[in-house]
């Protein structure tokens, strides 16, 4: 027999967390949205041939008073366990449904920190500006435009092509998306 040394309280809890840990089910686990559709599935697979049985027994009598019986038992029956189990079918489509756009969802929030963080690391130096500006700062037009742009308009942005302008020159007129004579 060999005798182990004590073991402190915090080394005993980490043990036992580990020893937990490896601990393995017996039993058959399945989510809840399986038993949904199984259930589902079930229910629509009894309740048809419900009804079927129900109306074959109500149709082999003239009687009204022994079409009831089969009407209550087999064609109303099979109606709720048809009901029930396309009710419980539509609830395991909504949560996959739910899930598939929180999965999506995820995936769009990781992309945007992604995005943040390359946005964040990026300096003044790494933007590239081309666009020129206008002999006073102020203006600027394609070779052949007939506008004129602010020089950060998103138009003319990274445009080599552009000429400094005045908005006193005639046959120019001002951009409506910047609207340079707003910022004057």
């Amino acid at each position: 027999m060999t005798t182990t040394t004590p073991k402190t309280g915090d080394t005993r809890t980490r043990a036992l967390a580990a020893a937990v840990s490896k601990i393995r089910g017996r039993g058959f686990s399945i989510s809840i949205e399986r038993w949904l559709m199984v259930a589902g599935a079930i229910l629509i697979t009894i309740g048809i041939p419900t009804m079927l049985v129900g109306w074959y027994g109500a149709a082999r009598t003239p009687y009204v008073f022994e079409q009831i019986p089969y009407l209550i038992s087999g064609g109303l029956v099979g109606l709720a366990f048809t009901l029930l189990g396309g009710l419980l079918y539509f609830a395991y489509w909504m949560t996959r449904q739910v899930q598939e756009t929180r999965r999506l969802s995820d995936r769009t929030e990781e992309t945007m920190r992604r995005l943040e963080s390359i946005l964040v690391r990026m300096t003044p130096a790494d933007a590239v500006t081309t666009t020129p500006t206008s002999a006073n700062g102020s203006f600027v037009a394609t070779a052949k435009g007939t506008m004129f742009h602010a020089p950060d308009c998103v138009v003319v942005a990274g445009r080599n092509d552009l000429r400094p302008v005045s908005p006193d020159e005639p046959g120019f007129e001002p951009c409506k998306i910047c609207e340079p004579l707003a910022s004057v």
